[in-house]
């Protein structure tokens, strides 16, 4: 894993929960709802881990969805 550099993700690196939590600086809820609207993810011991790739597909996907909805 590459250095702690907050709001980075890289499509080629995995990240658990914690760390993306970390890194965004998003809230418990907000983990949820990405979850609940189909973020990919695979359970690794006791904790949810996502791909950099599935992670930016997904806020990428959501932004262009909010983007519409405004116009």
């Amino acid at each position: 894993m590459s250095t702690k550099t907050s709001g980075v993700i890289r499509s080629d690196e995995a990240y658990s929960k914690q760390m993306i939590l970390q890194r965004l600086g998003i809230s418990q809820k907000f983990w949820d709802k990405m979850i609940s609207e189909g973020l990919p993810y695979t359970i690794v011991g006791h904790s949810r881990w996502v791909t950099g790739q599935a992670l930016i597909e997904h806020l990428h996907r959501n932004a262009e969805r909010k983007s519409n909805a405004t116009q």
